[in-house]
């Protein structure tokens, strides 16, 4: 199958199909899916928000003030914009891949390898929507009570530009999900790529590289990309250069990593 063939089958009924399973199988068990996830990152929250933000001074993001709360609220939308794709297409996908043999059952459908992998892009994009939403009425929450100051009309922006950075950081992921040999071994994209690619992207502190490789490569970071894009719109009402920069890096990341993960799937689960 060629590679454009590969990435249009986002567009196929049988990409869809294996979301719906997916997301069927996620109904039945929300309460202990959703739940325990999505309150991590407020946690995160009432920890360095609130806690650790009664220890730091106002910052100045593009010529206003903010309190150190409203800039990781936006932080918070990003990293789990990342987190739950990520770890959805790590975790989850192996399993369904390795322990379950679902990937196998689904292979002996009509259903091809590109759109069990589109299927699992989407779904871990979506995951990402659902607990955004989830952290984005928490944080509407504290606007009510003053700890934070944010546009709260934006607040329904960003499950949608969760997702579409969602599909990126789950591409991502499935070329980990293809080569580890066992599910211990995801300790290293884990922690190696997922928890410095959380911290270093303007999400709990901002970052100001004084090296011009170091800048273009922050732009050409998602994670980093959606954090600025959610804390522009969050703070000013406008996103500024970084929904641009939002669209551009996750294209950059979602074509090439899709591409990867058909094929490395491919070889381990038909062995092609």
């Amino acid at each position: 199958m060629s590679g454009l063939s590969s990435l249009t089958a986002v567009a196929d009924w049988r990409s869809w199909a294996v979301f719906r399973r997916n997301a069927l199988v996620f109904l039945r068990n929300w309460r202990t899916a959703v739940i325990p996830p999505a309150m991590e990152p407020v946690i995160f929250f009432v920890a360095f928000g609130i806690g650790f933000g009664g220890y730091i001074e106002d910052l100045s993001y593009r010529g206003i003030d903010i309190n150190y709360a409203t800039y990781v609220a936006a932080g918070l939308i990003a990293y789990t914009g990342f987190g739950t794709p990520y770890y959805e297409a790590l975790y989850s996908a192996y399993v369904r891949m390795f322990y379950q043999k679902t990937w196998d059952g689904i292979l002996a459908t009509q259903v091809e390898l590109p759109s069990v992998v589109w299927g699992e892009i989407l779904w871990g994009a979506v995951r990402g929507m659902v607990n955004i939403s989830i952290v984005s009425s928490v944080i509407a929450v504290f606007d009510l009570i003053g700890v934070v100051d944010v546009k709260v009309q934006f607040l329904l922006m960003m499950p949608f530009l969760g997702f579409v950075a969602g599909c990126a950081f789950a591409s991502f992921a499935l070329i980990f999900t293809a080569i580890v040999p066992a599910i211990d071994h995801m300790n290293y994209p884990v922690f190696l790529i997922g928890w410095p690619l959380s911290l270093v992207s303007n999400t709990f502190f901002p970052i100001e590289p004084q090296s011009p490789a170091l800048w273009a490569l922050m732009q050409l970071n998602p994670v980093y990309q959606l954090a600025e894009c959610a804390r522009g719109l969050l703070v000013l009402g406008s996103p500024g250069p970084h929904l641009i920069g939002l669209l551009g890096s996750t294209a950059l990341f979602l074509i090439p990593c899709t591409l990867l993960s058909v094929r490395l799937t491919r070889r381990r689960v038909l062995g092609d």
